[in-house]
């Protein structure tokens, strides 16, 4: 529950986001694979098995 969020939500693949740029911001961050260190993290005893991006 909660107040709605005011302005168009973007949703691709797990992503979900305020504007197209930030999804487009994810895509790149989750490619990096760069745990921890911005927008992403993952258990440390599974960072090996993460999923990849679909085409």
């Amino acid at each position: 529950g909660g107040a709605t969020l005011s302005g168009p939500r973007y949703i691709w693949w797990n992503f979900v986001a305020s504007s197209k740029q930030r999804i487009e911001a994810a895509k790149v961050e989750w490619r990096a694979q760069n745990w921890g260190k911005g927008r992403f993290d993952l258990p440390a005893d599974d960072r090996d098995e993460h999923i990849p991006l679909p085409d």
